[in-house]
């Protein structure tokens, strides 16, 4: 019984007890069966994805864990994994690191550029204590911006969203495991969005295209 006291005492402890701990964020794997269709859209489209903006300090609003802060750099693979579900989805991709004019694309050869923009991020965790055991969990969301432009201009525009939880057992020690799964679920999440609203955008763009060059000129 003692041993009991002395075990509940240490984890209260460190419970109230402040701290920071980086979270390393693993890149989501995406494969071509978790987006919409397998086809893979016609034509050649420049990529420009947005950086930059997703590193944020996690903490909680509750009193459990309060005085303990997260510093997390959520964009660890996001490229990486955003690029490869870009391949998966377009023939031809080329990712360049800013946005181009219409004028741009055509002379070097683009059919229009997909832009994938970052918004607000949202990140906070919380613990739930049990008997013997505390569950400490974390949600995180991702708003972004899809924009298609094609030869004409900006052809379409998307709000988009990713959103993931991720959850653990232990203390406020263990916190970092809950919001990096967490972290992982919602990028992946994000990004499928992400292309998906591409696909769509660029595919509407094409017929609106195919439906002028049938139209009469006079």
């Amino acid at each position: 019984m003692r041993s009991i006291f002395l075990a509940a005492m240490l984890l209260g402890a460190g419970m109230l007890a402040g701290c920071q701990s980086n979270v390393p964020v693993t890149a989501p794997s995406i494969s071509p069966t978790d987006l919409a269709t397998q086809n893979k859209t016609a034509g050649k489209y420049a990529v420009y994805i947005q950086t930059g903006g997703w590193q944020k300090d996690v903490d909680t609003d509750a009193f459990t864990c309060s005085a303990w802060t997260f510093p997390t750099d959520f964009e660890n693979g996001y490229v990486t994994s955003a690029q490869g579900a870009f391949r998966e989805s377009f023939q031809e991709v080329k990712f360049v690191p800013g946005t181009l004019n219409p004028a741009d694309l055509a002379a070097q050869g683009f059919d229009g550029q997909i832009i994938v923009y970052q918004g607000a991020m949202d990140a906070k965790f919380g613990i739930t204590p049990g008997f013997w055991t505390n569950t400490p969990n974390a949600q995180v969301a991702f708003h972004g911006i899809v924009a298609v432009v094609g030869p004409d201009g900006l052809s379409g525009q998307s709000n988009v969203k990713g959103e993931g939880a991720g959850q653990t057992t232990g203390s406020c020690f263990d916190i970092d495991d809950a919001i990096a799964a967490a972290g992982t679920n919602a990028m992946k999440s994000f990004i499928v969005n992400a292309v998906n609203t591409s696909k769509l955008n660029v595919l509407e763009m094409r017929a609106k295209g195919a439906e002028q060059a049938k139209s009469p000129t006079s």
